[in-house]
This record gives C-alpha cells, sequence and structure tokens, in this order.
C-alpha cells in the first residue's frame, strides 16, 4: 500500500501597525487552530516566525516561502495591507490564499465574551482581502495563478467549508503531478476514444504487453497464490465459482501489485479483455478491485485517463475509488444505475458484502466481486481532453430491496452536476450529447468542490450543466474536446 507523505503548508501573517486590534494574538490563534487541523487533514503546518509589517520584512518572508518547498502558502491578511506588503508573498510560490477575519477577531476582550465598541476599527481585515484580490492582476503584483480567498475566524466553520476543499485539492494536485501509470496490454480492441492520453505535467505514462504480466503471474509461487486466495475465501463468500478460479484472481493481483511495485506506479491500466480470460483461465475483475483495495487504482479495458482520475479522485476522498459505466436511467426513481463487471474495492458493498462469483455474460470464467455499492453520498470523475477538461457528477447512492442485475452496482440519486441539482434523464442527455468516454471514476463521498477546485489548480475548466431542453431536440451544443 502505497504512503504518502504529508502536505506542506505554509502560514504567514500580515499585520500593519496602523491597526490597533489584537493582530498578534490573533495570528497566533490562526496558526494554533491551522496545526490542529493539520494532524486531521494530513498536512504539516510551517509557520514564518516573522510577521510581515512591512515591504522589507514581505521580501524576506516571501523568500523564506519560495526555499520551504511549500505545496501551499495562506496568508493571513490580519490587517489592511497594500499591495507592495502582498505583492511579495502572492509571488513566492504557485498555490497561494488568502484570510481575513471578522473584525470581532481583533478585540482583545473577545475570548471573555466582553466586545467594547469597535472604535477604531480594529483590522479592516475584509476590506484588505477585497483591495489585494482586485490588485492580482496589476504588473506590480502579476500573480497569474489562481488565488482563493477564506474567510472566517480560526477554527470556525465558516473558515472550515473552505479550507477543508482546498486541503483535499492539493492531495489531488500532488498526486497528479508526479503520477506514473503503466498501462497493460493497451487498450480493449476499438474502444476508441479510450486511447486517450493524459496532457498534464509531470504525468508519465509506461505501456507494456499482456504477455509480461502473464510471466509475472507464472513468477508467483504457489504457495503465495494459495495463501492469498486462502484469505480472499475466508472473507468473501465464494457462489458460482471455483477455487480454481479464485487462484488465477489470487496471482493477478499478485502479479500486478508486483509490476506496479517495480515501476514505482500510482496507478495501472489494464487490457483485463478479450483475451485475458482464455489466456489465463479465469477474469481479471476481481483482482482489479483488490488493488483498489491496495489503494493501487487500477482501470479496466486499459483507460489510462480513468486510471488518472482514479488516483486523483482517490486523494482527494483519502478512499479507495472504482471505475464504472452510466448502464440504465430510471425516470421512475429519477436515478442512474453505475454499474460494472465486478471490480470494485471491498469497502465500497453494502449491507450484504460482497461475494466471489463467475462473471455476469461469461459462465463459467469466474472470478468478479458481486455486490451493491454501499448507500450514501457518491462522486463521480472523469478528466477529459488530456486533463485540460473534467465532468463532475454526484448524488446519493441507495441499496434496492427488488431484486436487480448482478456484478458491481448501486443506483445514484438526488443527481448534481458540478454541484448544480439535476434529473437524471438530464444527466444522461448531458452525456450523450457531449460524448463523453462511457467511463467514470467513483469514490464515496460528496467531493465535489475539492474537484472542483483540483480542476481549476491544474489549469483545467469543468464541464458546465448543459441547459435544461427538450430530449427531442438532437443539436449538441457542447465541445467534449
Amino acid at each position: 500500500m502505497p504512503t504518502i507523505a504529508p502536505l506542506r503548508v505554509g502560514f504567514a501573517a500580515v499585520v500593519r501597525d496602523a491597526f490597533k486590534g489584537d493582530a498578534m494574538t490573533l495570528t497566533k490563534r490562526a496558526s494554533d487552530a491551522l496545526a490542529r487541523d493539520g494532524s486531521a487533514l494530513g498536512y504539516d503546518l510551517v509557520a514564518a516566525t516573522e510577521r510581515v509589517t512591512d515591504a522589507d520584512a514581505a521580501l524576506r518572508v516571501g523568500a523564506w516561502a519560495a526555499s520551504a518547498e511549500l505545496d501551499y502558502l495562506l496568508v493571513l491578511q490580519a490587517t489592511f495591507a497594500t499591495g507592495e506588503v502582498l505583492a511579495p508573498l502572492l509571488r513566492a510560490v504557485p498555490q497561494v490564499g488568502l484570510w481575513a477575519v471578522p473584525e470581532a477577531e481583533g478585540l482583545p476582550l473577545r475570548r471573555a465574551g466582553i466586545r467594547p465598541e469597535m472604535r477604531p476599527l480594529p483590522l479592516n481585515s475584509l476590506c484588505g482581502l477585497n483591495m489585494t484580490l482586485s490588485l492580482l492582476d496589476h504588473p506590480a503584483v502579476g500573480k497569474a495563478e489562481r488565488v482563493k480567498w477564506y474567510w472566517g475566524a480560526p477554527g470556525s466553520e465558516a473558515f472550515g467549508r473552505r479550507w477543508r476543499p482546498t486541503v483535499a485539492s492539493l492531495r489531488g494536485m500532488r498526486a497528479l503531478a508526479n503520477a506514473r501509470i503503466l498501462q497493460i496490454g493497451g487498450t480493449a480492441p476499438a474502444f476508441y476514444r479510450l486511447e486517450e492520453r493524459p496532457a498534464l505535467p509531470g504525468v508519465h505514462v509506461d505501456t507494456i504487453p499482456l504477455a509480461t504480466l502473464y510471466t509475472r503471474m507464472e513468477a508467483v509461487t504457489d504457495h503465495d497464490a494459495m495463501m492469498r486466495a486462502n484469505a480472499w475465501r475466508a472473507s468473501e463468500p465464494l457462489r458460482g465459482a471455483s477455487e480454481a478460479h479464485v487462484a488465477v484472481a489470487a496471482r493477478t493481483e499478485l502479479a500486478l501489485a508486483a509490476l506496479a511495485d517495480d515501476g514505482a506506479y500510482q496507478a495501472l491500466a489494464l487490457r483485463c479483455w478479450p483475451e485475458f480470460a482464455d489466456a489465463c483461465g479465469g477474469m481479471a475483475c476481481a483482482a482489479v478491485g483488490a488493488m483498489a483495495d491496495r489503494l493501487l487504482p487500477t482501470a479496466c479495458e486499459g483507460d489510462v485517463m480513468g486510471a488518472l482520475s482514479m488516483l486523483a479522485l482517490q486523494a482527494i476522498a483519502a478512499a479507495p475509488s472504482a471505475l464504472l459505466d452510466l448502464s440504465d436511467l430510471d425516470g421512475r426513481y429519477d436515478r442512474l444505475m453505475l454499474w460494472h463487471c465486478g471490480n470494485a474495492p471491498a469497502a465500497f458493498s453494502g449491507r450484504a458484502g460482497a461475494r466471489l462469483t463467475t462473471h455476469f455474460n461469461r459462465d463459467g470464467v469466474g472470478v468478479v466481486r458481486d455486490m451493491h455499492l454501499a448507500a450514501g453520498p457518491a462522486t463521480g470523475f472523469r478528466l477529459l481532453s488530456g486533463g485540460a477538461r473534467a465532468v463532475i457528477i454526484s448524488g446519493i447512492l441507495a441499496e434496492p430491496d427488488e431484486p436487480d442485475v448482478d456484478g458491481v452496482r448501486g443506483w445514484l440519486g438526488t443527481l448534481r452536476w458540478d454541484g448544480e441539482p439535476r434529473r437524471a434523464a438530464d444527466v444522461v442527455a448531458q452525456v450523450l450529447d457531449a460524448r463523453l468516454p462511457h467511463h467514470l471514476a467513483l469514490v464515496a463521498g460528496e467531493h465535489t468542490e475539492a474537484v472542483h477546485e483540483l480542476v481549476v489548480r491544474i489549469g483545467g475548466s469543468v464541464l458546465p450543466p448543459a441547459r435544461v431542453r427538450d430530449a427531442l431536440v438532437a443539436a449538441v451544443d457542447i465541445d467534449p474536446t
């Protein structure tokens, strides 16, 4: 299982002496609150030792930030300040945020619950944030990258609502920045759209033939394969598939893990059919799901962009992801069926858990996972156009009471397209009209804001919700490229 080093978040405070609020105490409370959040969110706080009080101090703190190998610099605009004080900080690192606080945070007796009159204005923090953001495109500041603003008291929910998605997006950004993906066997035959490759800086893709995987499977010892197969049977009931099929899945999983380890790959894209079952005596589906259990996303059908989307989504959610198809529309209950053969991680399973069985349309050729997706919020994501665009679909998964199909499946309702409520029929219409690829990475939880922020941070754009129109209108008004 891959280990992920904590993010490095820098913190600096801008304080001008012209304002009489208790900015020193505020700065310490802000730093302490950020450090506490870091323990839960997975980052280390690296705070500047000097407060920025003038242009010279700004140059010194900016130089410190530039050399500190930060993933992000959060600047507390404790007081109003002009552009020459902020510019060195904004230019120090690519990813920067600006934070303002309510004026009551500058009152020295705030903690005692006593609110003296605010004369003079203690901080003018919000006005300072307003001014700084208006200066970003001025030549004297020259901050071409996006700068996110935050407002709220240290430790407040108002601040946290915007801060938590930022940290999650930074995890996703780091995952993409140096992503190494191994494609095994190319794409499934005639799946032309899945042949697309990433165009993001830092993403590296290697391709090897399926024969290399077969060789690694043969190299797995009988003992190791038996031990893994026994553990699998002990945790997931075997129904409709043979023990020999479980052994094939175990060999496949161990061989895939070895290939990933050999090249330090963070994600795989496997051409899992049509030849794999005939060559190996079993399907790869359950092994693909087991790779997700290991937090090593493995995309079906050789889908490299799907693997990259899974990797980013996994980093954002700090949880395993899966790659699913949009397979049915239920207009009566306003929901969509997300489905795949049997490739999801065990953590996705609902009340009944997962079982191991034969492939849904290849009788006698197991082994796949058969399970409902657990009820609750879920977020779907796919990078498009090499990473320049993306689609985000979220909703609530529900486990049906009535019988349904085999495989990994779930009904997604209460749908949103990039956060905007949409009917299921409208989502399907936009997917089809935009000619989107048929794979969607999925993770448990509502992560739309963080995923959207990630796309913006890498310089991309999210496909917006389409104008709702009559379903009989056939005009295509969204360019998927």
